[in-house]
């Protein structure tokens, strides 16, 4: 029997990549006023997962990771007064981002009518988000936490899309055979890297990010 993995940014959620970034980007600026200075703060944050995306170091989460790259480039602030502040962003006024998202209505029927057939159906959204900021995406996209049996955070994974140590981590987590899952997913490199570890693979060109051509999908619509 097949398990199937959902993204969930451009796949489950209908999102334009440069608006959603724009959105989130602007809302945490504003969040994190008076802490840390606007300027440098997006290209610093996307510097941080970066380095963390590329952290393929076993026995650290994520969110360890992130936050000391982070952390890194802002010396002598309060880092624990940041961070409860880009906690509280994601509790508050991370809500306005959902203004530029919205659930994809067939996805959201297929994962409805998959799991009414007794199939497995797990989120593996890429782990670059706490779990509260990933509870609240998947809420937007019209599901609760209930409705999978894993979702990939910060906290629960140490490595990132496209590794395939990330694919192998869901799988022995979850006791999945690759053999027997298939991914879905909008990003030609990130999701389309299961395959890397035998997943077959969906991708899904409502919001692609790369070149759907060159991508190797297995399998390959809107």
């Amino acid at each position: 029997m097949k398990t199937f993995l959902f993204d969930l940014d451009g796949t489950l959620l209908s999102a334009d990549e440069n608006e959603f970034m724009h959105a989130y980007f602007g809302e945490l600026t504003r969040a994190l006023h008076g802490l840390l200075p606007a300027e440098g703060l997006a290209s610093n944050i996307l510097a941080a997962t970066s380095r963390m995306q590329a952290d393929t170091s076993p026995g650290s989460s994520n969110l360890v990771k992130f936050r000391r790259e982070f952390e890194a480039l802002y010396q002598g602030v309060d880092q624990q007064a940041v961070w409860d502040r880009i906690m509280e962003f994601y509790a508050t006024t991370f809500d306005n981002v959902h203004d530029v998202m919205r659930r994809n209505e067939p996805l959201h029927r297929s994962v409805v009518y998959l799991r009414e057939k007794g199939y497995r159906v797990l989120l593996t959204t890429n782990p670059i988000f706490p779990q509260l900021a990933t509870y609240k995406r998947l809420a937007w996209a019209g599901f609760s936490s209930d409705t999978f049996e894993y979702i990939s955070t910060m906290e629960n994974c140490g490595y990132c899309k496209p590794n395939a140590a990330y694919w192998q981590h869901v799988a022995t987590t979850m006791n999945v055979d690759p053999t027997q899952a298939i991914v879905v997913g909008n990003d030609c490199t990130e999701d389309m890297s299961a395959r890397l570890v035998g997943i077959e693979t969906y991708l899904v060109t409502d919001y692609v990010i790369g070149d759907a051509a060159s991508s190797g999908a297995d399998h390959v619509s809107d």
